[in-house]
């Protein structure tokens, strides 16, 4: 089996992850967001491991969020009323819009099998008084990651773990920087379970599988490279099936703007004597989500994008209800259709309207 297929599989059946991890009595800790300090959780002795949602249909959550809540939102907590991530030994999630701050109250008052906690962080950019708040709230998160523990989080083990999960930043980064040549090494749907996987994944056995998958790849090309070149942006994606949409429509994906890819992987942790300081402004200084300002870092980094990968057109998938990006995208549209021409699609998380979508995706395609 090639390293793309053994990351496909690791991708489809995560649980063997947890399975592995908690055979010697390891503790795993759920966490749905890119700012949740995953270094802090790691140097604990724990695995942090990011929460994605199914593409089944949303049913008890419907009875304690609004109808026009983020689906996303309202997926990871049927999941949970269901006590799918029972195998977590805590939850944390992120100050990032209001609905996560309800998802938490409801986890909160609602899921008692799994304990939940929010990291409050501040949402400008470059403020140092957001430097010093966030750090009295990761002061907090890391005597909490310590109880539940019961290891000491040490400076030492910190920074071992800022340069384990920058490896795997920098090793993602190499690999996506291969999609930027005329025909690239890896497709989009390919490099987005390649990433997922990775994130899933302890990094002592992510490094080494995508140190090996770049070396299998470095001379390949994929199949129908000949359409136009896509950047894909807007809410979470966490399933290949709207990537494979694109596709099978004759567009090539060769950068994708998630929080389960680019997102996650673009900046590394800056050198820093205290691994907390540094993890603080590896946080506050990178303007990668809607939720965040400045927006105009955010749109010089998508203009950056644009040029390094020769963007043709980009797609802007927003999930239903997703209102951070459903503002971003109608700032930024006028602006980047400037550059290239965009397209905005409001898509179902449970992956319904497939054929609608399809077709506009389709003409957006002959278009370019």
């Amino acid at each position: 089996m090639g390293t793309l297929e053994t990351m496909k599989d690791i991708f489809n059946n995560p649980n063997k992850i947890i399975e592995e991890w908690k055979k010697d009595g390891k503790k795993v800790v759920g966490h749905r967001c890119m700012y949740v300090p995953e270094e802090i959780i790691h140097a604990a002795g724990m695995l942090p491991y990011p929460t994605f949602g199914t593409p089944e249909p949303i049913k008890k959550a419907d009875s304690y969020f609004q109808p026009c809540a983020c689906e996303f939102v309202r997926n990871l907590f049927d999941l949970a009323l269901d006590k799918k991530f029972g195998f977590l030994d805590s939850m944390v999630l992120c100050n990032t819009c209001d609905a996560v701050r309800h998802l938490y109250n409801m986890w909160d008052t609602y899921v008692d099998s799994v304990p939940c906690y929010m990291v409050n962080n501040p949402q400008k950019m470059y403020d140092e008084s957001g430097f010093k708040f966030y750090r009295m709230e990761l002061e907090k998160f890391k005597k909490l990651m310590e109880d539940l523990s019961g290891n000491k989080i040490t400076d030492e083990s910190l920074k071992k773990s800022i340069e384990l999960y920058d490896e795997t930043r920098r090793l993602l980064k190499e690999l996506n920087d291969l999609r930027k040549r005329d025909i690239p090494a890896i497709s989009g749907s390919e490099f987005l379970r390649t990433s997922m996987a990775s994130m899933l994944m302890p990094k002592e056995n992510a490094n080494p599988l995508l140190r090996k998958l770049i070396d299998e790849v470095k001379n390949r090309e994929i199949k129908n490279a000949d359409g136009p070149r896509i950047l894909l942006t807007g809410s979470i994606i966490d399933n290949p099936t709207l990537i494979e949409l694109v596709e099978d429509m004759g567009g090539v994906v060769v950068v994708d703007d998630l929080c389960t890819s680019a997102k996650y992987f673009w900046y590394t942790t800056k050198p820093n004597n205290d691994p907390m300081d540094a993890i603080v402004r590896f946080n506050l200084e990178r303007t990668l989500c809607a939720c965040a300002h400045p927006s105009e870092d955010r749109y010089d980094y998508l203009q950056g994008l644009i040029r390094e990968f020769n963007i043709d057109g980009i797609i802007y998938f927003n999930i239903k209800y997703c209102h951070p990006f459903v503002y971003e995208s109608a700032i930024f549209r006028k602006k980047l259709e400037e550059e290239v021409p965009t397209l905005t699609l409001e898509v179902d998380h449970s992956l319904s309207g497939l054929g609608q979508l399809k077709t506009r995706v389709q003409a957006f395609i002959e278009m370019l």
